[in-house]
């Protein structure tokens, strides 16, 4: 096998990543330049599901057409008596919910409350303020959030029983004997056992991840703040107002921008810092001659194998000022003032952001060093046997071969950890929770990432409006950079191969 080696090996893959991030950049305008006609075609798909909605009414049997009204009426009708009585079951059990719960709750949702909780001069006979208690506007939108749930969910129910009716209806017209609920349910557990294995799963997601998604968004465009905080007080819908104000108000830019810029140097540096060591460990352990490999494995497990939280109080500690680093270091000489590792403010705070990205990389290299270590001995031997034939350098075997090979398989590793440096709570609020904190910034320190600065916003400060928007413009960064660099990797597009 032949392959030819440059002397600008390390040039050629500087160019490769640069045409990635390039590749990238045009991704995401293409995507822009796409959406308008997208959502087009999305109205364009409804119109017809709306039109063939109609002339499935006009041109249906009267059963079908009952139906519209009474949930199940083309399935009785079609002999399907079980599943007819079971929608029209849900359809009335609906009726009831609206009737006594949800449109008191639907309607709250858009006024979030009309009667604010008053003391008054009343006294009781103790002498303490009688409370009239008002309406509580975080629970009427929780309850609304719910109701439009149940309004979504109920809605594709009765699609869903207009079409199966007129599937029922058109197999029985042609002389057929559409299936019994018997049959359907034999189904679910042979042919269709997929949905019935889906279906606990989705509701969870839908209880547990889609309405706190949806509830938290949705408190982006209120005014709840600390200002607004129920049952006290009311809040009311604002709008995109405090989205504008992210840019608009000196003090909440003057913050987001800088903790913005931070946030993807954290990001970049902490993820290359220890992909690149955790490759180089592994390449080291991997050595011929190297005795003793599982041992040395197992000592860097073993940062792993303690809790994460422990391990970052414990460096926390060790770097405090009055911490045991100064001290040994002022015992030695070779320090004569303490030095302020994770509080120094001086050139920008590059100390303590130092500190934080070399904990990271103590925490963080073990994990690389175990997923390469896999890579790297399914490497084939011949490439690196050809290879030093053609006269290349250990370098160059390196950038040519054992780098690609490796980006091939942890591409996705490598953007999922990208994504979760930009979310990494724990290390940063642990070790400096945020600071040093200095008055140009808004409640924030100079460590503090994005989501630090959530945290402290809504937990701290409670202004949950603006938490909910600095968390929507990092999910909508992340999500979108997530999709577009994993479409991009080399393992997607060439899932089955390697070149």
């Amino acid at each position: 096998m032949e392959q030819k080696f440059t002397d600008n090996a390390f040039v050629k893959f500087y160019k490769r990543v640069v045409a990635w991030f390039v590749g990238l950049w045009n991704g995401i305008c293409t995507f822009f330049r796409k959406l308008p006609g997208q959502i087009g075609g999305a109205f364009v798909r409804f119109g017809r599901a709306c039109k063939q909605f109609a002339l499935d009414f006009v041109h249906g049997h009267w059963t079908v057409k009952l139906s519209y009204l009474f949930m199940g009426a083309a399935n009785i009708g079609a002999g399907q008596y079980i599943k007819g009585v079971l929608y029209l079951l849900v359809e009335g059990a609906f009726i009831a919910f609206m009737a006594l719960f949800g449109g008191s709750a639907f309607v709250g949702f858009f006024t979030l409350g009309t009667i604010a909780m008053n003391t008054g001069d009343a006294v009781d006979e103790w002498g303490n303020p009688i409370v009239a208690h008002g309406d509580n506007s975080l629970l009427m939108l929780l309850y609304g959030v719910c109701t439009l749930l149940v309004l979504i969910a109920f809605a594709v129910l009765y699609f869903k029983s207009i079409r199966s009716g007129i599937a029922a209806r058109t197999v029985k017209e042609s002389g057929g004997k559409p299936k019994n609920f018997r049959q359907e349910i034999f189904e679910l557990f042979d042919q269709k056992l997929y949905k019935t294995m889906l279906a606990v799963p989705i509701l969870c997601v839908l209880a547990f991840t889609v309405v706190p998604l949806v509830y938290m968004i949705l408190m982006a465009f209120t005014s709840y703040d600390h200002n607004h905080l129920p049952p006290a007080s009311l809040f009311d819908w604002i709008g995109f107002e405090t989205f504008g104000k992210v840019f608009a108000n000196p003090l909440i830019a003057g913050t987001f921008f800088p903790l913005l810029g931070w946030t993807l140097v954290w990001a970049l540096i902490a993820t290359s810092s220890c992909y690149f060591a955790g490759i180089f460990l592994a390449m080291l352990i991997n050595r011929k001659g190297v005795v003793g490999k599982p041992v040395f494995r197992t000592i860097f497990v073993l940062t792993i194998a303690i809790p994460q939280f422990i391990t970052l109080l414990t460096m926390s500690n060790f770097l405090d000022v009055d911490g045991p680093l100064n001290t040994v270091l002022m015992d030695m000489g070779l320090i004569k003032e303490r030095i302020g590792w994770l509080t120094d403010v001086s050139h920008n705070a590059v100390l303590p952001r130092f500190s934080v990205l070399m904990v990271n990389l103590w925490i963080g290299v073990p994990y690389t060093m175990l997923i390469t270590t896999g890579v790297l001995m399914n490497i084939p031997k011949d490439l690196f046997e050809a290879a030093k034939l053609d006269g290349a350098s250990p370098v160059k075997l390196f950038a040519r071969i054992t780098l690609p090979y490796v980006l091939f398989v942890t591409g996705p590793y490598l953007i999922q950890q990208f994504i979760g440096n930009i979310n990494n709570f724990n290390l940063i609020y642990l070790l400096t929770g945020g600071g040093p904190s200095v008055p140009e910034y808004h409640i924030a320190g100079k460590t503090d990432l994005l989501i630090t600065w959530l945290y402290k916003l809504t937990i701290e400060q409670n202004d949950y409006n603006l938490g909910s928007v600095i968390g929507i413009y990092t999910f909508v960064a992340c999500a979108a950079f997530s999709l577009l660099a994993y479409s991009r990797t080399s393992s997607v597009k060439n899932e089955e191969d390697f070149q």
